[in-house]
């Protein structure tokens, strides 16, 4: 693959800056780092005359929600990466607004619970849970997105199974877009990919998985299927896009989850773009990965 001189100069400044060995501290030193950097929930200014925005909270965590001033019956909830440790950026706000505009679909974007402020992940799966739930009061299951890349991706597919697992009856949403999903690996296959895409991942690695992965648990065991999704029960669920960069570590597992997925009958597409970094297609910093973003649009968008 060749790439542009921007692209070629990120992945440089990434190794420069040793971005996997940022991500494979012990989870108490990471969340240190994080805790410093907390300022809490930013949320920027902003006003379209299209779409209304507005706060809510859902047991306890803020949800920014981007409303069509028309009357609109289809809704994406965006679930943001990094490992649990940080709020949407004020810029991924605004980014969001713009993709309700190009979607033509309503958001939410909710600011869920974070590991350093004493939260684990099942206080984040219960978050969630209750907002999808409350978002089945307003619109149809077919017509509701889950949007998520990196531990976003993750937690947008585990809902599946957690939905089954709760076994409240609630219906699947109609599509889940789940860029770059992190899962911890299962099979020797596996991790013989892993082994290889360590050496070509600018930011994560099998070692940083699983420091991560502690520092979202906090050690504690979880259902197999919210650490290996791999492992899901995905009963009721229809479709599903997957999205991974050809050099990231979690390409590993791809064709495990995709199989899985097909399993229980859900229809799955799967793009690994040859020489692309983790949630390219969700974080488009270079020309390189548009194709990828304006793919995710397309699906988005589709009913």
């Amino acid at each position: 693959m060749k790439r542009s001189l921007k692209y070629s100069v990120l992945l440089g400044l990434c190794k420069l800056l040793k971005l996997q060995r940022v991500m494979e501290l012990p989870p108490e030193k990471a969340q240190k780092l994080f805790r410093k950097a907390y300022k809490g929930v930013v949320i920027p200014k902003m006003y379209d005359e299209q779409i209304g925005i507005k706060e809510e909270k859902v047991l306890g965590s803020t949800c920014l929600w981007y409303l069509h001033k028309k009357k609109n019956d289809r809704v994406c909830i965006y679930l943001v990466g990094g490992g649990m440790l940080k709020y949407p950026k004020p810029k991924q706000a605004k980014e969001v607004l713009e993709l309700s505009k190009k979607t033509g679909m309503d958001f939410v974007l909710p600011y869920y619970p974070l590991v350093h402020t004493g939260n684990t992940l099942l206080d984040v799966y219960e978050m969630i849970y209750a907002l999808y739930k409350k978002l089945l009061e307003r619109y149809d299951a077919d017509n509701i997105c889950f949007l998520g890349g990196s531990s976003g991706a993750n937690l947008a597919l585990g809902m599946i199974s957690y939905i089954n697992d709760r076994g409240e009856g609630l219906p699947m949403p109609g599509k889940v877009y789940a860029g770059s999903p992190g899962s911890l690996l299962i099979s020797d296959e596996e991790k013989r990919k892993a082994a290889k895409l360590d050496k070509t991942d600018v930011i994560m690695s099998q070692k940083a998985t699983l420091s991560v992965w502690e520092g979202m648990t906090g050690g504690k065991k979880v259902a197999d299927y919210m650490e290996s999704l791999q492992l899901g029960n995905y009963s009721g669920l229809k479709d599903v896009y997957l999205s991974f960069g050809g050099d990231e570590v979690f390409t590993a597992a791809a064709h495990s989850i995709k199989k899985r997925l097909e399993e229980y009958g859900v229809h799955v597409t799967m793009e690994i773009a040859p020489g692309m970094y983790h949630c390219y297609a969700i974080m488009p910093f270079v020309k390189d990965a548009m194709p990828g973003y304006r793919r995710m649009i397309k699906y988005i968008k589709a009913r």
